[in-house]
């Protein structure tokens, strides 16, 4: 004897409201020997009887029935609540996609996106974790982003098997300077002319402090790093009206960046990738829309 199910119920709810087995059987489109069957089966499972058949012109619902037909409307009540919401979440109409992004996410148009997603899309919600890049890599491999903005030196540190990553904007590393500075006449810049100069940094992980490291190993030179912060506001406020200078992305910077200073590419340029960075495996609909709207 199979399970009751859904189906049974939903069987139980029509002949119940038409009292009659043969009407019932051409409502659910099945036959009346079918339905008869489904009836005994629930009769045997419950171990009570759901109606009586003394009176072969119409039959009678017993207690045991009246009982069982008010669950019954409740239990399928629930389940199409169930499915309905369900479709929602196929049809792109509910759910929470939790992203996780090094602070750059305004100064790259990326919450101008995410707004038009949230305005098409207002029943799913976005958790934004607006980290460095080292703690973002470690949440990506613990499985606890859905999705992951990341500069392309961070990105390399994932294994290409687990994560797939996608270029979205392209940036150049500039050399910020005090207007005032000696080295702001210059068009250019060289790493040989930051030979001593004092450095203030964005910290560890940003990416940032990363590329440049590799630009002074390559030139064989050893940066004289003064001060480090996750903040540009802080950097900039630290070197205006000083000999010292910062390496920072030109679009990341722009917001922030007054008549004080000066901003100077390097002799080679030095461009990067912001990438977004996503795990390899099936995507959900509703991030696959996200995706979409973040990359178009």
């Amino acid at each position: 004897m199979d399970a009751m199910t859904i189906e049974d119920l939903h069987s139980f709810i029509v002949l119940y409201q038409l009292q009659n087995v043969s009407d019932a059987a051409v409502e659910l489109n099945i036959t009346q020997s079918a339905l008869s069957k489904r009836l005994r089966n629930l009769q045997a499972e419950l171990g009570s009887p759901l109606i009586s058949t003394r009176n072969k012109r119409r039959l009678t619902i017993t207690e045991s029935g009246e009982i069982f037909f008010r669950y019954a409307q409740t239990i399928t009540a629930q389940y199409g609540l169930l499915q309905r919401e369900l479709q929602d979440y196929r049809e792109l109409r509910r759910g929470t996609i939790h992203i996780g992004s090094v602070p750059v996410m305004a100064q790259y148009g990326l919450t101008t996106k995410l707004s038009h997603f949230m305005q098409d899309y207002p029943q799913i919600n976005l958790r934004l974790d607006e980290l460095e890049g080292d703690d973002l890599i470690g949440q990506l491999q613990a499985h606890h982003l859905d999705l992951a903005i990341l500069r392309d030196v961070q990105s390399r540190q994932l294994n290409s098997s687990q994560f797939h990553t996608q270029d979205l904007l392209t940036d150049e590393l500039k050399v910020i300077l005090p207007r005032d500075h000696p080295l702001a006449a210059r068009a250019t810049i060289t790493m040989a002319d930051l030979r001593d100069v004092d450095i203030v940094t964005l910290s560890p992980g940003s990416g940032i402090y990363e590329r440049m490291g590799t630009l002074y190993q390559q030139a064989g030179l050893t940066p004289n790093i003064r001060f480090s912060t996750p903040h540009i506001e802080t950097l900039l406020g630290l070197i205006a009206h000083t000999q010292w200078v910062t390496f920072l992305f030109a679009q990341a910077a722009a917001p922030f960046l007054s008549a004080d200073f000066v901003t100077r590419p390097l002799v080679p340029a030095q461009v990067s990738h912001l990438q977004l960075v996503v795990p390899r495996g099936d995507q959900t609909p509703t991030i696959a829309r996200l995706l979409q709207y973040l990359t178009q």
